[in-house]
């Protein structure tokens, strides 16, 4: 579904934009839409007429015919009588909701309300349906950034299980997810400047949470009352710690990171454990280190994962690769997200992963090894980051239905890199090395 708004007319007579400001978040809204708890779609009922003159429309009366004669052009009656019906063609809306002030376009389900920043920007103002568990935000957004999420978007949404915060993301509003008890996982990107008062607060649910490096404060007791909490993996950039950000999580939590960052000496200060050593550990990851400090990812702890977040560190340590053959023929696998720091993906390290649905790449990519990504059959579209140098020989081989595939101008594409992809492939960017027969270069 797709939905345009445009921006009123700001000349005389229009009404203004007012700005709502609370936890070092602000958001441009209507002035005639007050803010409301978050609340169903389908409880919500149509706004009263406008009572106002200004909102009221010119209804003229019945047109005699004019004997054509004499061309006479038809002017609408000053003393036409005025109703306070609303336009016939404008849909109601429901109580509480914002209006963007700009035109932009959201697809995917009708999930949440978005206000327009004004910059070409959004904030996610609220969640509308109460039943969501598994959350995208910028997939919802649609083509617009996400950098805010406004204060109580997702107030006590006690169905939501999961959520992808957008990279694009700045700013986490006051109590925004607070009282959502069956999260249980999250990743907070790097460019979170910072984390509101009372964020995560009672999500009993929540048990690891990974805070991506750029992170550099987090607001009072935004983590409070997490009872289930046990691993929180911090960054050396996070350096600001408001009051009880643990308050009641309990003797389980342990916080991860590196020698002698800030978060170390918070939690010797406030009593929590800290550990910058036993990242041989990690739940998720099979790890090896090398010479310098480094870690290089060589396979997944689970037998069957079906998600793979390889984060740009962990303790302290960069994430620098992925090794060869690290997830070959892996069945299971539908979504990969590799972090900033991987420099290179080795080769046939996802060769065979025939349920891989969606790669996300981040900047700092240089290297996609032979055969990366052959035989991945579920494989539709593929964007790879700023940065990255070059394609190896079959590194998308067999992918049958890849049929987009966006990259920078000047990465070097080896040969049959694409071929036996989908028939209607299109190829944007890269070097015009491997090409092969059927494929559209852009």
């Amino acid at each position: 579904m797709l939905i345009k708004r445009f921006r009123r007319d700001n000349g005389a007579g229009a009404r203004q934009d007012k700005t709502v400001a609370q936890d070092g978040f602000s958001a441009a809204i209507d002035e005639e839409v007050p803010y409301a708890a978050p609340r169903p779609w389908h409880d919500d009922e149509p706004t009263a007429a406008p009572a106002s003159s200004s909102d009221a429309v010119w209804t003229p009366p019945p047109v005699v015919p004019v004997p054509p004669v004499v061309p006479v052009p038809l002017v609408e009656p000053q003393n036409a009588p005025m109703t306070q019906s609303a336009p016939a063609q404008a849909a109601p809306a429901p109580r509480g909701a914002y209006r963007a002030s700009a035109g932009y376009a959201m697809v995917g389900r009708r999930v949440l309300d978005f206000a327009d920043n004004g910059d070409g920007t959004l904030t996610a103002v609220r969640c509308i349906d109460p039943m969501t568990d598994d959350l995208d935000i910028q997939f919802e957004a649609g083509a617009c950034p996400v950098t805010a999420i406004a204060p109580r978007a997702f107030e006590s949404c006690a169905a939501l299980r999961r959520v992808v915060l957008p990279p694009s993301l700045r700013q986490i509003g006051e109590m925004a997810f607070s009282g959502c008890s069956h999260l249980t996982q999250l990743v907070i990107p790097g460019g979170v400047q910072r984390v509101g008062t009372l964020a995560f607060a009672k999500c009993a649910g929540l048990t690891r949470v990974r805070i991506e490096p750029g992170v550099q404060a987090l607001g009072p007791s935004c983590f409070s009352k997490c009872t289930g909490l046990q691993r929180v993996d911090v960054p050396a950039s996070l350096a600001s710690f408001g009051g009880g950000v643990f308050f009641g999580c309990g003797r389980q939590l342990c916080l991860y990171g590196a020698k002698d960052a800030p978060a170390q000496q918070y939690a010797q200060l406030n009593g929590v454990s800290y550990d910058s050593e036993n990242w041989r550990e990690d739940e998720a990851l099979i790890l090896t280190e090398q010479e310098d400090g480094s870690l290089i990812v060589t396979g997944a702890r689970q037998e069957t994962p079906q998600r793979i977040e390889i984060p740009a560190e962990i303790c302290g340590r960069p994430v620098v690769g992925v090794a060869k053959k690290a997830f070959f023929a892996c069945g299971t696998l539908s979504h990969l997200s590799i972090g900033a720091n991987v420099r290179e993906i080795g080769e046939s390290a996802f060769f065979g992963c025939r349920s891989l649905l969606s790669v996300s790449l981040e900047r700092g990519l240089e290297r996609v090894g032979d055969s990366a990504f052959a035989g991945c059959e579920s494989l539709s579209q593929v964007t790879l980051p700023w940065g990255t140098g070059s394609v190896g020989r079959m590194a998308f081989f067999g992918c049958t239905r890849l049929a987009f595939v966006k990259m920078p101008a000047t990465t070097r594409v080896a040969d049959f890199a694409f071929d036996a992809c989908a028939p209607n492939l299109r190829v944007f960017g890269g070097v015009n090395a491997g090409r092969m027969q059927g494929t559209q270069y852009a």
